[in-house]
């Protein structure tokens, strides 16, 4: 089913005008082209570059890098306010507005297209309801209150006045959607592009276990992540010596569960974000805009010695940075003195982008446990499921490396998972909404914030630092003054709305 073209044709495949309306919608391979094109936008570096930038940049994953750029300075910098062009949302709701249309017209094909069945018209609203449900879904743990639309807009004349819903609100409304369609999701490829590279049944369990952990409903969680686990899903782990190759050097590992295509098109938002070769693949002192924090030149250094994560997703100490490996570079040559050096790493093209992996269901899973409940069959759980990327990361100490013992308690369990998450999920885009859902969840947003985002910006002045993050609106961002314009029924977050820099360039 829906095998018409070509794995590489079908993501280029776009309509063949702008126009998307009700004379193109003739059949099936219509339908099909603007599923196609509702991936070949998130394909675009605008898109990319909000991934990277509203989960990633703001964490306290990274620091400033070597190259400059305005916009992106100022997050690093906490000058941000809304006239800053990553503050736009557009790219999203782009996406959201080709889903929409789908939704709208493509039932109407199936009494025009006699071999556009029913089961195939179900299918892609799944997909496409998949695909809307993660960009609003990014879109809230960046902005929190959003508007949501969930018919589309054909025309840029038409009067767009709609106001902002509530963020949780509008997630059960998703989880809703997507729990009454999901069975009609396509289960499995048979090809692996497709598979891994297009929203698929376990795809959108997947998502349902995220946005219910966001919104603290524990045992949908749990019972979500079960049902990817479930063994005719065939994921398997990639092992210790070839994980690293296979998820992100390859990409459509054997773990995978839906990541972004890239194949003609380059990432060119992750590679100008973290990479720090130049157009010759050698190293460059000014290429990168971002670069690692220095966890080593901590109180309690995130990783272990033997902790492969460490060399292979950010390079050694060079001009001051630490560079971002991940996505950009591959460590081909292993050398036998265990040292590192930027000489072992080859530069690599940006494939793919990894939206959800076996480790993001056994660490969700985890992290649902230790919250529904503090006993001890919960921590022996979570702490299960924790050991299955610990380990895998770590194949010198051998399996149970880590002391159950020295975690049995819900604070210490949840500090392990916590940084587990931060370990295995370094510079893909997850960490800063993990600083959120865990400040929502404890609602003590100062202890978060003193304990990991403080020390990201040492180098500013303290007092201009609590000022500007000491307050739980301005965890999130401010809507782009041009939205605020076009749309009057928005209503600006308070910190952006009051703050003296909200009308500065």
């Amino acid at each position: 089913m829906l095998a018409l073209t070509s794995c590489d044709d079908w993501f280029d495949l776009h309509p063949q005008s702008e126009s998307i309306l009700e004379d193109y919608w003739r059949d099936e391979s219509d339908v099909k082209s603007v599923v196609a094109s509702c991936y070949r936008a998130m394909n675009e570096i605008g898109f990319m570059e909000r991934l990277l930038i509203w989960g990633e940049i703001r964490s306290d994953n990274v620091i400033q890098g070597s190259t400059q750029n305005t916009d992106i300075d100022h997050f690093l910098n906490l000058t941000l306010n809304a006239t800053n062009g990553y503050t736009s949302w557009n790219e999203f709701y782009r996406v959201i507005n080709y889903c929409n249309t789908v939704i709208y017209y493509a039932p109407a094909v199936r009494e025009k297209d006699p071999n556009f069945t029913e089961g195939q018209l179900r299918a892609y609203l799944a997909e496409v309801k998949g695909i809307r449900a993660l960009c609003y879904f990014t879109l809230i743990r960046t902005f929190r209150d959003i508007p949501f639309l969930t018919a589309p807009t054909f025309d840029d004349s038409e009067s767009f006045e709609v106001p902002q819903s509530d963020p949780d609100e509008i997630i059960r409304a998703l989880i809703d959607d997507l729990k009454e369609i999901q069975n009609s999701a396509i289960a499995h490829y048979e090809d692996v592009l497709y598979d891994k590279g297009r929203i698929t049944r376990k795809a959108i369990w997947a998502l349902i276990a995220d946005m219910s952990l966001w919104i603290n409903d524990y045992q949908t969680c749990i019972d979500y992540c079960d049902k990817v686990l479930s063994p005719e899903n065939n994921l398997s782990w990639e092992s210790s010596q070839t994980y690293y190759q296979r998820l992100f050097v390859t990409g459509l590992s054997t773990e995978s569960i839906f990541e972004l295509r890239f194949n003609a098109l380059q990432n060119f938002a992750a590679t100008e974000m973290y990479s720090m070769y130049s157009g010759n693949g050698r190293s460059g002192q000014n290429v990168y805009r971002v670069s690692a924090f220095d966890f080593n030149n901590t109180t309690t250094p995130l990783f272990g010695i033997t902790d492969l994560r460490a060399k292979d997703f950010l390079g050694p100490l060079e001009n001051g940075r630490y560079p971002v490996m991940k996505y950009t570079a591959y460590r081909s040559r292993i050398n036998t003195s265990g040292a590192v050096y930027i000489s072992d790493y080859a530069p690599i093209s940006c494939w793919h982008w990894i939206f959800y992996r076996l480790s993001d269901i056994y660490l969700m899973k985890a992290e649902a446990l230790v919250e529904s409940g503090n006993n001890q069959a919960n921590r022996e759980a979570a702490f299960a499921c924790i050991t299955k990327t610990y380990d895998r990361a770590n194949p010198d100490l051998g399996e149970g490396s880590l002391n159950f013992s020295s975690y049995n308690t819900q604070t210490a369990m949840r500090n392990l998972v916590f940084d587990e998450r931060q370990r295995e999920f370094l510079f893909e885009g997850k960490r800063y909404f993990d600083l959120l859902r865990r400040i929502k969840r404890e609602g003590d947003y100062r202890n978060v914030v003193s304990t990991y985002l403080f020390r990201k910006y040492m180098h500013l002045d303290q007092a201009t630092v609590r000022s500007k993050i000491n307050d739980e609106d301005a965890l999130y961002m401010p809507i782009n003054e041009t939205e605020l314009k076009n749309n009057r029924k928005l209503v600006q977050n308070p910190f952006y709305k009051l703050s003296s820099d909200i009308n500065k360039n």
